[in-house]
């Protein structure tokens, strides 16, 4: 599926919010996935593939239903509700 994280992320009123976009946002989360719990190797050395990917494409990009479960798996654990809500909207509604 090809997928678009190349948006600002957007308060709770809607509003654009300044800073990090969401492809950054989840480029830095799969670089640091691990940091704060054990995972296995295998899973550590896909995030960092996925995050190169996601930066050399400019956070447009074909990700298989694997990668979107690996991204939404570390989202899930690093970003706020409503960050993480974006993040899974983008991935389970595409382009």
């Amino acid at each position: 599926m090809k997928v678009d994280l190349n948006r600002k992320f957007k308060s709770y009123d809607g509003r654009e919010l300044g800073g990090q976009d969401i492809s950054s946002a989840v480029a830095e989360a799969l670089f640091n996935y691990g940091k704060e719990k054990p995972v296995p190797h295998e899973d550590k050395f896909k995030a960092y593939v996925l995050c190169q990917r996601i930066i050399q494409n400019n956070g447009v990009l074909e990700m298989t239903t694997e990668e979107a479960t690996l991204v939404k798996e570390v989202c899930g654990e690093c970003l706020t509700a409503g960050g993480y809500g974006q993040v899974y909207e983008l991935i389970e509604g595409g382009i």
